[in-house]
């Protein structure tokens, strides 16, 4: 009977079930009962037990799993998280185990086992009870809210002391108030060297009662945007610091939750200095000598007075204005260069530019710039100097050495020139003082001729000598008549007849050419240095055509030899002042390069143009145009009408 009793007793505490008057079995599941509430209440206290560290609470739990099992002297239990194990004494591979799975924020992250060891246990007495599995369900659960509180605890722990090493590290006063009050909580290491306070002299104090806010009002003034904003950033203020002295300063605050009670984190930057030296530096800028500008993304951003002086604009105009926009169309790459080459550089490269003021005047520029953070982004800084009167001086003193030299090469040239008809006329002349009973009629008349033909070309020389000399005076007045183009061109080529004798001269004209209103005189004077040009410089027996015809509103002449022809990296120079073509290609040629530079200007003075053509071997055409008058242009006589 008593080992009856006891087999029921055994399996009321396995089942939690009892029979009716069964005291043993009640006793059994009762006891067990208790152990089960036992254990889950020291888990309990275990866990909420402060100091103790995660792998403390998991040891004590560990071992006190056991002895809430049917059979607490041969129980044993396991932990496992990741790698870490933590078991019972009397832990035992061998056995049946009852596992629960430990899971925190939904993922695995180990398992709660129990077993048991040792003694052999009656047969139907090693199955675990309903009751088991649902303790062990319990505890897995209560350790994966023990592993996550650990985890949140370690987080805020670090947090904390990542916040805690920001804030005594930062390069920036910080500290910690109460809004409404303005009681110190705390401060960091810069606001005592900043403030001249010791920690202690602060904490617990009201802001204002020592002094930093110079006023109640500016205080509340930061308040009310906090309170508005919830965030303030780059706020200036003025500071008072245990000396009296007022530094400046740049507020950024937020409102955070402490104990809760609302305080406000504030970031003071010390920005006396930098204030002072931007003020310093603008009144630099402002009085500066140099240009001075600003440009970010492309932009101008900042100029100072003078950059706004030598540009002719205003401060508003220029803001946001491209400065490659002021910049002479010419040297826009020159700028670009500059610009680029200093930024990969990092290297100022000076560069003279021109620009074109509001007025429209053009004005040269030096500028030197660099590369710069302006704002918080990357910038270029720029200096431009007024250089346009350097660049005058410069010209005229290239314009004077040019003309000194011109000077000096006339000088040689004319003396070269004058010497040698001088030279013709001395010789012819004295040989007929000496021998004029001795010389036939015949030499002596061709010795004259000589002499009359030297005569002429030191005229002609003197003659174009005095021409430019009142070119460039501008005493040049035309006498302008209306003019038959025909008939002057035709007179003309008779004279060259009689004059270049050695030449076929040709003409070609349009039918019905209008008359023009020139100064005939001077036009003719161009065509008959034309003629001459082309007959020194072409063989004798080839031809020089004048030809003459309409070209929209202008009167196209022109005057085409037979000659070697005319390079053509000389063609663009034939008609500046004293200009020869190489003298190995026109050996013997006289001149001195006057006759060419007269034509131009004679046919500018009537408003018209001149240019050369030529192909080398084949020839030159000197071609000019003199405009139409109104009536001229309209009026077109009917074909073969002489003009």
């Amino acid at each position: 009977m008593e080992k009856e009793r006891k087999k029921k007793g055994a399996n009321a505490a396995r089942t939690g079930a009892c029979e009716p008057g069964d005291t043993d079995g009640v006793e059994h599941a009762l006891d067990k009962l208790v152990r089960e509430l036992r254990c889950l209440y020291d888990i309990a206290s275990i866990t909420t037990t402060p100091h103790t560290t995660l792998e403390e609470k998991l040891t004590e739990i560990v071992n006190l799993l056991p002895r809430a099992m049917q059979h607490p002297h041969i129980a044993f239990a396991c932990i496992s998280l990741g790698a870490d194990k933590y078991k019972s004494t009397n832990y035992s591979e061998n056995g049946p185990n009852l596992r629960s799975m430990i899971f925190v924020h939904g993922d695995e992250r180990g398992t709660v086992e129990v077993g048991y060891a040792g003694e052999t246990i009656a047969a139907g007495n090693r199955l675990f009870s309903k009751e088991e599995k649902l303790l062990l369900d319990s505890v897995s659960e209560r350790l994966g809210e023990i592993v996550e509180h650990n985890l949140a605890e370690a987080a805020l722990k670090e947090s904390e002391e990542k916040f805690s090493r920001a804030f005594n590290a930062s390069p920036d006063v910080m500290t910690i108030t109460t809004l409404d009050e303005g009681r110190i909580i705390e401060v960091n290491e810069k606001y005592t060297q900043a403030t001249g306070y010791g920690r202690n002299d602060v904490i617990g104090r009201n802001s204002i009662e020592i002094g930093n806010w110079l006023s109640e009002e500016d205080r509340q003034k930061v308040v009310q945007k906090l309170k508005e904003q919830g965030r303030l950033r780059d706020l200036e203020i003025e500071v008072r610091i245990k000396t009296g002295e007022t530094r400046l300063g740049q507020l950024s605050a937020e409102l955070i939750e402490l104990g809760g009670k609302t305080c406000v984190l504030a970031v003071i930057k010390d920005v006396t200095e930098q204030k002072q030296s931007r003020e310093l530096l603008r009144t630099i800028s402002q009085s500066s000598p140099l240009g001075i500008y600003i440009i970010r993304n492309d932009r101008l951003k900042y100029t100072n007075p003078q950059f706004q002086k030598i540009t002719g604009f205003g401060q508003e105009e220029l803001v946001d204005r491209d400065l490659l926009g002021l910049v002479a169309l010419e040297d826009v790459d020159v700028v670009k260069s500059s610009m680029v080459y200093t930024i990969r550089e990092n290297n100022p490269y000076p560069c003279e530019y021109r620009i074109l003021s509001r007025t429209g005047q053009i004005k040269w520029v030096m500028q030197t710039i660099a590369a710069i953070h302006y704002e918080g982004e990357a910038a270029i800084l720029g200096y431009i100097m007024d250089i346009t009167e350097r660049k005058y001086l410069e010209r005229k003193v290239i314009e004077y050495e040019e003309l000194s030299k011109m000077k000096s090469d006339l000088l040689a040239t004319v003396s070269h020139e004058l010497r040698t008809p001088l030279a013709t006329i001395k010789g012819y002349a004295t040989m007929i003082l000496d021998y004029d009973t001795k010389l036939s009629r015949r030499e002596s008349r061709d010795y004259l001729k000589t002499i009359d033909s030297a005569t002429d070309r030191l005229a002609k020389l003197v003659d174009n000598l005095l021409e430019t000399s009142r070119l460039e005076a501008g005493l040049l007045k035309l006498d302008r008549t209306e003019t038959s183009v025909a008939q002057l061109i035709r007179g003309i080529a008779a004279e060259a007849r009689v004059r270049a004798g050695q030449h076929r001269i040709l003409t070609e004209l349009e039918p019905g050419l209008p008359r023009v209103t020139i100064d005939a005189k001077r036009i003719r004077q161009v065509l008959d240095n034309l003629i001459d040009n082309g007959a020194k410089y072409s063989p004798s027996g080839t031809e020089i055509k004048l030809s003459a015809k309409r070209a929209g509103g202008e009167l196209l002449i022109s005057v085409a030899d037979r000659g070697p022809g005319i390079p053509a990296e000389e063609l663009k120079n034939i008609f500046d002042r004293m200009y020869r073509i190489e003298q190995r290609l026109y050996s013997g040629v006289e001149g001195i390069g006057l006759g060419l530079y007269i034509c131009q200007r004679l046919v500018e003075a009537h408003g018209g143009r001149i240019w050369a053509e030529s192909v080398p071997g084949q020839g030159s055409t000197i071609k000019f145009v003199l405009p139409l008058s109104g009536r001229a242009r309209k009026t077109r006589p009917a074909a073969g009408q002489a003009g």
